[in-house]
């Protein structure tokens, strides 16, 4: 299969690939792939998606913040969604 991109994505993709983020091309494109099927699959709803990533943050040893942290950023963004502002 062959896949042509506009400027902007190729750019886009060789800078993930540069940073040493991916092994090649095929490696960013199978990515988003995924997590753009992940989106779209019945039931799975934002929040969800909210709640895994909030939890990739408590399991990753690489970011800064504890646990507090991250709750409070969980309960601040919660809070944002239901009144349906952004702050930042």
């Amino acid at each position: 299969m062959k896949v042509a991109l506009a400027p902007t994505l190729e750019k886009f993709v060789s800078k993930k690939v540069k940073a040493g983020t991916y092994l090649d091309a095929s490696d960013v494109i199978r990515e988003s792939l995924r997590r753009w099927k992940e989106q779209e699959e019945p039931g799975r709803t934002a929040p969800d998606w909210l709640e895994q990533e909030i939890q990739e943050g408590l399991d990753s040893p690489d970011l800064p913040g504890g646990p507090g942290f991250w709750r409070g950023l969980r309960k601040e963004l919660q809070g944002e969604h239901k009144n349906g502002s952004r702050r930042r």
